[in-house]
């Protein structure tokens, strides 16, 4: 498919803004901000410190940069933006119903449309893969930050990873299929597929299949440090997260959204989140004898220099 990589980023970004938080069960309450958290405690190795200022790229419908303002005191001022408006608006949305006051606006990350040495911290969650020039991305990262700011980005598929979640992926949706065919039953009735989503255009749909082509990268850990590390950041180290859990996780989705709602009960859904949790404490604790790019997601950090 031959496209404009970045408006198919924003096109398809405007239409999953309409579904994202329900489709990957987002939610804005202190368990998952404490799961937020700790995400980027790993990658500084102790306590999140207060920003006065932080950005938060790639926002999408607010899921790091809100549920971190449900700490009180623990984050200023918070400016959010992403290259589609309609996550812009989501992410607004969502932090009106929480009481929070944050500023958005549409920016693509290759051309931040904020002044230099604006920000103590940049952070971000699943971005950098959408990026077509990630050199780019993180020099306007190190631009926008103050002398001193860090910045941390989670939620990046490693190399490993990616072919870990297709793996998972294709074999649950092959298996949850036959199992429908055969008359299976989940949830008290019998197995069926979930129908074409609603409440889109052919132009909306069009759009949805682009899924695919917006997820340009996947990564070596090493290698994307060694580009932080050339646009000038300094102490930049990756992590990992995500290893048995991942495939778990991978797997309840794609049933999630195979299967129609009925299908789906309480009893599921608690038993499938906790199997992820369980499995996500083992990963903590195999984590120090593995290397992180053998793990799902990679998470980076770097600082820029003190003048």
């Amino acid at each position: 498919m031959d496209v404009d990589l970045r408006k198919a980023n924003e096109l398809f970004h405007d239409v999953e803004s309409m579904q994202y938080d329900g489709k990957w069960g987002i939610a804005y309450d202190l368990e998952n901000a404490g799961r937020v958290r700790g995400k980027y405690e790993k990658l500084l190795g102790g306590e999140f410190p207060h920003v006065d200022r932080m950005l938060e790229v790639g926002c999408g419908t607010g899921y790091v940069g809100l549920n971190l303002c449900l700490y009180q005191g623990l984050i200023g001022e918070l400016d959010v933006c992403d290259i589609s408006q309609g996550m812009v608006d989501a992410c607004l949305g969502n932090a009106a119903e929480l009481g929070l006051e944050v500023r958005g606006r549409r920016s693509e990350l290759e051309n931040l449309d904020y002044p230099e040495g604006e920000f103590d911290m940049v952070i971000g969650h699943a971005i950098l893969h959408h990026v077509p020039d990630i050199e780019r991305g993180l020099t306007e990262i190190f631009r926008v930050l103050k002398p001193g700011g860090a910045f941390m980005l989670a939620g990046e598929p490693t190399v490993v990873g990616d072919i870990m979640g297709r793996f998972a992926r294709g074999g649950a949706d092959r298996l949850v299929r036959l199992y429908a065919r055969l008359g299976g039953r989940l949830g008290g009735s019998r197995a069926r597929l979930r129908p074409e989503p609603g409440g889109l255009d052919e132009h909306g749909r069009e759009i949805a299949r682009y899924e695919h082509v917006v997820d340009i990268h996947t990564f070596w850990p090493p290698r994307v440090a060694r580009v932080a590390r050339s646009v000038g950041f300094e102490d930049v180290r990756c992590e990992g997260e995500e290893f048995l859990s991942s495939f778990v996780g991978w797997m309840t989705r794609t049933v999630e959204n195979n299967l129609s709602d009925e299908n789906i009960s309480m009893r599921w859904r608690f038993g499938a989140y906790h199997t992820y949790l369980r499995l996500h404490r083992v990963d903590d604790l195999i984590y120090p004898v593995l290397p992180a790019f053998l793990f799902y997601n990679m998470l980076l950090y770097g600082r820029k220099p003190e003048e």
